[in-house]
């Protein structure tokens, strides 16, 4: 090789690492739900999270909403003025573009707390909830502040389409609540934010309207119509005491988290992130 020609190339390899170098970093993120996520006209965008839990619960409530607007493309605001009256919590249904957070003592049914997101049919969330348990979060184990934050702080993680870092209770923490871990972690870590960085910094076509759909939520709603143990009732698991609509059929269990789908006549899709308790729930 010449002169001129190894100059050529030394050049032409220095301008290729210094555009690497330029380049803005690629997030590192990748524990979306899915690729669920609300739809929005700007890439940061404001939820509202009606709060129906009662006031023993505000305070987890309004840490963890403080927290997840620390990200750049969101900002949760605390609707304080959510009915708390028992019917309410119990089916703790969110409206249209809103997430509505609820505890009670929902009975010794297994699990500690639930997410659900209602669907369009182009993907978009749109409406969540929350269920906080307090037949558990009264018992010694889970009755603490660490528990009930990383609970509070993750469920809402999982209403704006994130998924949990790792599932492993005997890995070393990741130091976030969209971990597993005992002792829990209260809080959600930079990968957190990276992660819905890379969901919502961008618009695409189907983003830039804020899209109707089904009511969902809860254990009902949606008007599911087909008959018990059929089609998108399929399941019984998840029904309340009331006559309420099941959480459908699972898409599997990975440790204390399961996963289930219901799909409505009208094409509107249900799915429920339930945390399962551990064995120390029975401990009074």
């Amino acid at each position: 090789m010449n002169g001129r020609v190894l100059r050529l190339v030394l050049a032409g390899a220095v301008c290729i690492a210094l555009a690497m170098l330029l380049q803005p970093s690629p997030v590192n993120a990748d524990h979306s739900w899915s690729t669920y996520h609300w739809a929005r006209t700007t890439s940061s965008f404001n939820l509202q999270i009606i709060n129906s839990t009662t006031s023993d619960w505000d305070g987890y409530v309004s840490a963890a909403i403080a927290d997840w607007s620390q990200s750049n493309v969101l900002d949760m605001t605390d609707v304080e003025s959510g009915d708390t009256s028992s019917q309410t919590r119990r089916k703790c249904t969110g409206g249209t573009g809103t997430v509505r957070i609820c505890n009670l003592a929902y009975g010794n049914n297994g699990w500690l707390g639930i997410a659900g997101i209602s669907l369009d049919s182009n993907g978009h969330i749109t409406t969540g909830y929350t269920k906080l348990n307090d037949t558990y979060f009264t018992s010694s184990y889970y009755n603490n502040d660490d528990w009930k934050q990383s609970v509070t702080c993750q469920e809402l993680g999982h209403n704006v389409g994130l998924d949990h870092q790792d599932e492993d209770f005997n890995n070393t923490s990741l130091k976030t609540c969209m971990d597993y871990q005992d002792p829990p972690w209260a809080v959600p870590n930079a990968h957190d934010y990276d992660q819905l960085s890379s969901m919502y910094n961008h618009l695409d076509s189907y983003d830039s309207y804020a899209t109707g759909g089904g009511g969902g939520g809860g254990d009902g709603g949606g008007g599911c119509n087909a008959p018990p143990g059929k089609g998108c009732n399929k399941s019984d698991v998840g029904r309340g005491n009331s006559g309420d609509i099941g959480w459908g059929m699972s898409l599997g269990r990975r440790g204390n988290q399961e996963t289930f789908i219901r799909i409505d006549p009208d094409g509107t899709t249900h799915l429920t992130h339930v945390t399962w308790a551990t064995d120390h729930h029975d401990d009074h």
